[in-house]
């Protein structure tokens, strides 16, 4: 006998989804995450490329709707770590600080974290000066010159909302060009207050208790930045640790898994940006928990 039908690690959009469909294929179902529901979709800002939003969202109003939704349909939230998860005939153990459950199948839809620099004063001033989310610290900022690090989409989702708070903001991009869409790179652009620096890459973080300046490379050659805010958006690193020694895991952490989000372990599916070839764009991160809560709900079936 087991707690329940199925257990998803992970309570960002994909694991909401995931529940949502779950629970409402009559199963019993639980959902386990550290940071509450919605998970880091609750950091994010604007978002004008989910459909069915034409004016937009934002991340902490999808979020919120999301889970009102799973949760309305019967899936179970519970706070917590996800330590261990181990499997013995067929039965999955899910094991947190506060006790061990176990569920017949497993969704593990964990999402990732932000790559980090690995630069002198990184850690040092990570809380003093540098962040992950404009969204949640812009305001410590207004008025003064920033720093964006990194072009991609999340790097010019969250320069746009400081263009509104801030006095400058400069764009360092270690690629000749933006890697984010042109409809962001354009916007961004129109700005007076964005400069951009193309082929940098960043040296050292400077400062005393807090980030003052920066070094950069540009082009072959030294030069400093003074700033007193850092955005940092590098990359994404898949929270994949717990499926060590369970399936395979690529050099960059993505896992192995089939088109319908099932692995080579019976009853363990995956879904997000933990996935091997994920977009990572939210709406295919729905998909995935969708399409992992039903392939879970035809194995219960056999």
């Amino acid at each position: 006998m087991t707690d329940f039908d199925v257990a998803i690690l992970g309570g960002g959009l994909a694991g909401l989804t995931a529940g949502l469909y779950a629970t409402r294929e009559g199963l019993n179902v639980t959902l386990f995450d550290q940071m509450g529901p919605g998970g880091q979709l609750n950091n994010v800002g604007q978002i004008d490329n989910f459909p069915g939003f034409p004016n937009g969202t934002t991340g902490t109003e999808l979020a919120s709707s999301t889970a009102e939704q799973a949760l309305n349909a019967g899936l179970q939230f519970q706070f917590g770590e996800v330590s261990r998860l181990t499997t013995s005939e067929n039965v999955w153990s899910v094991q947190t600080m506060m006790e061990t459950v176990t569920s017949k199948t497993v969704i593990v839809a964990l999402g990732s974290t932000f790559a980090k620099l690995n630069v002198p004063g990184e850690d040092k001033f990570f809380g003093k000066g540098i962040s992950n989310c404009a969204t949640c610290d812009g305001d410590f900022f207004r008025d003064e010159d920033v720093a964006i690090i990194g072009a991609g989409d999340s790097a010019l989702d969250e320069a746009l909302h400081l263009t509104d708070i801030v006095r400058s903001i400069t764009v360092i991009n270690k690629n000749e060009d933006f890697t984010g869409t042109f409809v962001n790179r354009d916007k961004l652009l129109s700005f007076d207050k964005v400069t951009v620096e193309h082929n940098a890459v960043v040296q050292a973080l400077h400062g005393d208790d807090q980030l003052k300046s920066i070094t950069v490379i540009v082009d072959g050659n030294e030069k400093k930045l003074d700033v007193t805010g850092a955005f940092v958006f590098v990359g994404l690193v898949p929270n994949s640790n717990i499926l060590e020694g369970l399936l395979d895991i690529d050099a960059a952490g993505h896992v192995e898994c089939n088109i319908d989000m099932s692995t080579a372990q019976p009853g363990l599916y995956v879904a997000g940006d933990i996935r091997q070839y994920s977009s990572r764009q939210l709406v295919s991160v729905a998909g995935d928990g969708a399409t992992a809560a039903i392939s879970a709900r035809d194995y219960l079936r056999k």
